[in-house]
C-alpha cells in the first residue's frame, strides 16, 4: 500500500528531503504539499521540490483569481506537477458572488484538479453553494473545515460538514489531529467525529494528511497521526484504511 499523506507544508526550515526522513520510516511514501498562504501566489519553493523528487511529491498551489490570464497560469501550474489549489474565505465576500473564485472553480473541473478550501465551519455553506452551481468540481476540505479547532467539536459543526456529503465530488480530509479536539497524542477523542463523517461519507471519500511540519513539533509526533487511522480507529476494516490511505489520495493527486 503505496501510504499517502495528502497535506503538508515545505519552507526553508522545514524541506521536502526532512519532510521524508520523518515520514518514510512511518512508512508513508508519497506526500501531497500544500503551499502555504504566508508565501501568497509564489508556489516557486514548493514546485522546485517536486522536480527534484520527481513521483514522490504532488502539489495544491495558490493563485491570484483575479489575475489576468488564469487559465494559462493553471494550464503552466498542471504541467508541472499542481494537481489542486488552495483557496480561502473572503469574510465581505462570498464565493458565489466572486468572479475569480468561479472562474477557478470551473477550470478545476475542466481539468480534474482538486480544489481545497482551508475554512473555518461557518464557511460551509459556501462550499455548498459553490458544489450547486459547479457539481463536477472535485473538493478536498482541508482539516474536517477545522471543526474542533477551538477545542470542542460542535454537534452541529460535526451535522453541517456532513451535510455537504450530498455532493458526491466532495472529499474531507482526515488531517490536523495535533490541533482538533484536546490536542493530545493519541488524539483518540476525535473517533466520535471521524466515525460519524467516515460513516455518512464513507471510506472512498476521505483522506489521511498529517498537516507536517506542525504534527511534528513536540509534543507531538508524526508517527502518531497516521497510527491514529492504523490502529487507533476499531471502526475502519483493511480496506477503509487502504482507501483512506492510499487509494484516494493516489486517485486525486497522483492521477495516472
Amino acid at each position: 500500500m503505496l501510504t499517502t499523506d495528502c497535506h503538508i507544508h515545505v519552507f526553508p526550515d522545514y524541506t521536502a528531503e526532512q519532510h521524508l526522513a520523518i515520514s518514510r520510516p512511518s512508512g508513508v511514501s508519497r506526500t501531497v504539499i500544500i503551499q502555504p498562504g504566508g508565501a501568497k501566489f509564489d508556489n516557486s519553493y514548493m514546485l522546485a521540490a517536486l522536480k527534484a523528487h520527481p513521483g514522490v511529491f504532488s502539489a495544491v498551489a495558490i493563485v491570484d483569481a483575479d489575475a489576468a490570464g488564469l487559465p494559462q497560469t493553471v494550464t503552466a501550474l498542471y504541467a508541472q506537477g499542481v494537481r489542486g489549489f488552495r483557496i480561502h474565505a473572503r469574510k465581505d465576500q462570498p464565493w458565489v458572488d466572486w468572479q475569480g473564485m468561479r472562474s477557478l472553480w470551473t477550470i478545476a473541473a475542466q481539468k480534474n484538479m482538486v480544489v481545497c478550501p482551508l475554512i473555518n465551519p461557518d464557511a460551509l455553506p459556501w462550499v455548498a453553494d459553490m458544489c450547486q452551481r459547479h457539481p463536477r468540481t472535485l473538493v478536498a476540505l482541508d482539516h474536517f473545515a477545522r471543526v474542533g479547532a477551538t477545542g470542542s467539536i460542535l454537534d452541529s459543526e460535526v451535522r453541517a460538514l456532513c451535510a455537504l456529503a450530498k455532493y458526491p465530488r466532495v472529499h474531507v480530509k482526515v488531517s490536523a489531529f495535533y490541533a482538533l479536539g484536546k490536542k493530545q497524542a493519541p488524539y483518540t477523542d476525535l473517533a466520535p467525529m471521524i466515525r460519524q463523517v467516515f460513516e455518512t461519507y464513507g471510506p472512498r471519500r476521505l483522506l489521511w494528511g498529517s498537516d507536517a511540519p506542525y504534527q511534528a513539533r513536540a509534543p507531538h509526533r508524526y508517527r502518531d497521526s497516521v497510527e491514529l487511522v492504523r490502529g487507533g480507529l476499531p471502526f475502519l476494516g483493511d480496506e477503509d484504511k487502504e482507501w483512506i490511505l492510499a487509494r484516494n489520495s493516489g486517485r486525486l493527486f497522483f492521477p495516472r
